[in-house]
């Protein structure tokens, strides 16, 4: 402790910050950038979506099928990126659970089933 103080070193402490400071700034630049690339496909989303609007389709129904559609795509991403024995076990589990693998209670078995850290949205196809 440095004597006449609280114990703390202002230039150290001002390192910290400045160095937290440098990093916060590349993180809101890195958002930005981020949020720039994103632009276009957001735009060509609401399009899209505008486009199924003016074509008469129920839209609250079609969001609808749209975030099951997006959800079933994550789901077979999970399974195209298992390692050839997991996924083998996977699709024994599946074949084992029958139609019972689609109920809520089958994909719980199934989610129990997976390894760590790799879980599984639905079954539903």
């Amino acid at each position: 402790m440095r004597e006449g103080t609280n114990g703390f070193d202002p230039d150290q402490l001002n390192q910290y910050l400045g160095e937290i400071d440098k990093a916060d700034d590349r993180l809101l630049e890195l958002k930005s950038q981020h949020m720039l690339a994103c632009k276009t496909p957001r735009a060509k989303i609401r399009e899209t979506m505008k486009a199924a609007k003016e074509a008469g389709l129920n839209m609250a129904a079609f969001r609808t099928v749209v975030a099951e559609h997006r959800s079933q795509r994550k789901i077979e991403e999970k399974i195209a990126a298992l390692e050839a024995d997991d996924a083998q076990d996977f699709e024994l589990m599946r074949e084992a659970l029958g139609d019972y693998g689609s109920t809520p209670l089958g994909e719980a078995a199934l989610k129990k089933a997976r390894p760590q850290g790799e879980q599984l949205d639905t079954l539903r196809g």
